[in-house]
């Protein structure tokens, strides 16, 4: 608002100064020198003035003052030419107008600075509400990240970040209501996951033998993992990255199960993809707000 005030001043005191070209007066020029010179130190204060120290500007008012002066400008140059007042000689009338005219391109130079400074008042709002937008993103973006590692709901900051026009991916939209599963809770899960996975794939694994019998029959599983492409290996190499925090690793090595031992864990594997999907989705978005 400073800035807003600073130049409707500036402007108002053009307007109602280019009124001496309305008619002749007995020294218009004297008047028109005080004039350039009160503005000139109008626009030294405005250049004065720092940019991010500006809040919100109604340009709208100064523009239509803007408009004014270039109507009143027109006029005057349409005018014919001033008839040089009794008493002063020929040389004295062209010096006259040739001063006058100086003094009217003046006014316009300075009027182009103030058009410049609105401009300039103008980029510095929209920037300024760009970054407060950001800003505002970025803090119910925060808020939602720490709400995903405590497995807590978020709908409610969800809606403050759509507010701040950011487009939302789907997979961090749909688990806000409830939230997501935490490390740990899946962590814990696992085992027991493992067990009824092997335990599935092995039903239907009709491989004959009494090696295979008794892996069936007891439900003996790998707790360290190890290489190979059988369900029990899957599951181990699976239970080690999810132990380490790791659940993309984890997911690419399940999904390489057969499909009875899928379905036994169906439940935590989509619980366990809702959690890296929504994660994935909140840095990918963490990402954008900070590129520029």
């Amino acid at each position: 608002m400073v800035l807003g005030g600073i130049i409707a001043g500036v402007i108002g005191f053009a307007v109602a100064e280019m009124d001496l070209l309305r008619g002749p007066a007995e020294d218009p020029t004297a008047e028109l020198r005080e004039t350039i010179a009160a503005q000139e130190d109008r626009i030294a204060t405005l250049e004065a003035v720092e940019p991010l120290q500006i809040p919100e500007v109604d340009l709208s008012g100064l523009e239509a003052q803007l408009a004014e002066i270039d109507a009143r400008l027109a006029e005057v140059e349409a005018r014919p030419v001033i008839v040089a007042p009794e008493g002063i000689d020929a040389d004295q009338a062209e010096a006259y107008i040739a001063e006058l005219s100086g003094l009217q391109q003046a006014v316009r130079t300075q009027r182009d600075e103030i058009q410049a400074l609105i401009e300039n008042a103008r980029s510095v709002e929209e920037a300024t509400a760009e970054a407060a937008r950001r800003a505002d993103a970025q803090a119910a973006l925060s808020k939602i990240i720490a709400a995903l590692e405590a497995g807590q709901p978020y709908g409610d900051v969800l809606a403050d970040l759509e507010a701040a026009e950011v487009t939302v991916d789907p997979a961090l939209s749909a688990p806000a209501a409830d939230g997501v599963p935490t490390l740990a809770a899946l962590q814990s899960q696992f085992p027991d996951e493992a067990r009824s996975a092997l335990a599935a794939s092995r039903s239907a694994d009709d491989t004959a033998g009494v090696g295979a019998f008794l892996q069936r029959s007891l439900g003996v599983r790998s707790v360290a993992p190890r290489e190979g492409d059988d369900p029990d290996a899957v599951l181990s190499r699976a239970e080690a990255a999810v132990q380490a925090g790791d659940l993309n690793t984890a997911l690419t090595e399940l999904s390489t199960l057969p499909e009875p031992g899928r379905a036994a864990i169906a439940d935590w594997l989509s619980a366990a993809t809702a959690r890296t999907d929504a994660r994935d989705a909140a840095a990918a978005l963490s990402q954008s707000l900070t590129a520029d």
